[in-house]
This record gives C-alpha cells, sequence and structure tokens, in this order.
C-alpha cells in the first residue's frame, strides 16, 4: 500500500508539473502576441491587459481553429479605428498566435 501511494504521489507530482509548464507557456504565448497587437492597432494598457486574458482563456479553441469567440471579443474592445485595423490584421496574427 504504501509503495501504490509513493508511485501516486511521483505521478501526481510530474502532471502537476506538466501542467504548471503548459499554463506558463500559455501565459508566455499570450504575451508576445498581445504586445505585437498593441504596437499595430494602438491599444491601451486596459485593452492589452483585458485581450492578453481573452486570449489565456480561449487558448485551447484558437489551437483548435475555432476563433469566433475570441474574435468578437476582441471586437468589442476596440473603437472604430482599431476595429477597421483588426479586421486586416486578424488573419496574420491568429496564424501567429496558433503557431506558438
Amino acid at each position: 500500500m504504501e509503495r501504490f501511494l509513493k508511485i501516486f504521489f511521483v505521478i501526481f507530482l510530474g502532471v502537476m508539473v506538466l501542467h504548471a509548464q503548459d499554463n506558463k507557456a500559455i501565459s508566455k504565448t499570450a504575451e508576445k502576441t498581445t504586445q505585437k497587437l498593441q504596437l499595430k492597432l494602438i491599444l491601451s494598457d486596459e485593452q492589452t491587459a483585458k485581450i492578453k486574458d481573452l486570449v489565456i482563456e480561449n487558448f485551447s479553441q484558437v489551437k483548435e481553429n475555432k476563433t469566433e469567440v475570441l474574435e468578437s471579443k476582441i471586437i468589442s474592445l476596440l473603437n472604430d479605428k482599431q476595429k477597421e485595423k483588426f479586421v486586416i490584421i486578424k488573419k496574420e496574427w491568429l496564424s501567429s498566435l496558433q503557431a506558438h
């Protein structure tokens, strides 16, 4: 029984470490891609932070090419001029997000 508990603990710890690394990688990717978007659309710090959170929340959908929800949420945060620019660059930006 003690051996079983040790094995279980090692496996559990390993899974937790892998999960933490995945979350860190997603956060890093969200940071990089959001900064690029900030420069291209001249986003405020508040917009940038909200978009980064949206990217992190919707990352699994982005990886599955289901970007409609993320796109609509981002567009809701933008002013009219930013929306026009986003429509032009969104395909390239989303591709860079999916590549990571």
